[in-house]
């Protein structure tokens, strides 16, 4: 991770940003890939490498997460079997 230091907001590959974003719910690196192409994901090119902001990231995982749309993510799962 990487932070911008005009900004302050921390930049991350797709591996690195599912590392941060991976808690009770399971992210992969191809969820942020196709985030970029479907939802908008920022990204910049530092040569070959492809950094994304991970508070962007972290804001459309959430919304997927909430989202009724999909098969139930493993966080939904749990929540409706505590309630």
């Amino acid at each position: 991770m990487i932070r911008d230091p005009r900004t302050g907001r921390e930049w991350g590959t797709a591996v690195e940003l599912a590392a941060r974003l991976t808690g009770e719910d399971i992210v992969t690196e191809r969820m942020i890939v196709n985030w970029r192409g479907r939802d908008g994901l920022e990204c910049r090119h530092v040569g070959r490498t492809v950094y994304s902001p991970l508070d962007q990231a972290a804001t459309i995982e959430a919304a997927k997460r909430r989202s009724p749309r999909g098969r139930p993510r493993q966080l939904d799962e749990h929540q409706v079997s505590a309630a």
